[in-house]
């Protein structure tokens, strides 16, 4: 287990709620027929981070190392 990455992903994952909106208040804009959907995909991309960062934590999957 890799304790920092989980804590990381736990902590983007709490924040992504307010780090998208901050996102969109510096300016990101994606309008599709008069609806902005800035704050959904940003949030998205952020929880798929975050979930991926916990997953990737708690597995720490290690190469190992051949004899030669």
């Amino acid at each position: 287990m890799k304790p920092w990455q989980i804590l990381i992903g736990v902590i983007l994952f709490a924040g992504s709620s307010m780090l998208a909106d901050l996102v969109v208040t510096a300016g990101f804009e994606l309008s599709i027929g008069g609806t902005d959907y800035a704050v959904d995909v940003t949030r998205k991309v952020l929880d798929v981070l975050a979930g991926s960062m916990i997953v990737w934590g708690v597995l720490d999957i290690k190469k190992k190392k051949g004899r030669r």
